[in-house]
């Protein structure tokens, strides 16, 4: 199988993070970036099937460890809450409609204020994630009102 332009700049791409660029990670990692989402790890496992029959589930997940830990992926959500995946890409911020799920992308405000807490000395910051939890405009505009 001929790898397209694309396909190639990706496979170089893993292979200069340290990575075997494999069918499967050259695919994800398009998928991955392709995708309009946060995908979960079932959705992106559904689109990778459709291009290549028998990747399982497993295979999924040990391609997105190996890209978060190669920093070309990032998982922005915390634990007991589905995990959802995008590309790396300039920092940002979340926020998380706990009525439908979806997860929004929020532009990056005043880094330093961020923080807001005092770091133990001798810490290294090496990022901050802020996730809003709350309720979407749809979700609200679904919702029976009181009174």
């Amino acid at each position: 199988m001929r790898q397209s332009g694309a396909d190639h700049l990706l496979a170089r791409e893993l292979t200069e993070k340290g990575l075997r660029a494999t069918r499967q990670r050259v695919a994800l990692l398009r998928l991955l970036r392709g995708a309009r989402n946060h995908p979960t790890v079932v959705e992106l496992h559904h689109l990778l099937r459709a291009e290549q029959r028998r990747v399982s589930r497993k295979t999924v997940y040990e391609i997105l460890d190996s890209f978060i830990t190669s920093g070309l992926a990032t998982r922005p959500t915390e634990g007991g809450e589905p995990s959802r995946y995008e590309p790396k890409s300039a920092p940002h911020d979340h926020a998380r409609c706990r009525a439908c799920g979806r997860l929004f992308d929020l532009p990056l405000a005043a880094p330093r204020r961020r923080l807001g807490a005092s770091v133990p000395r001798g810490f290294h910051v090496e990022g901050v994630s802020v996730l809003l939890r709350g309720v979407c405009r749809d979700c609200r505009r679904a919702m029976p009102r009181d009174g």
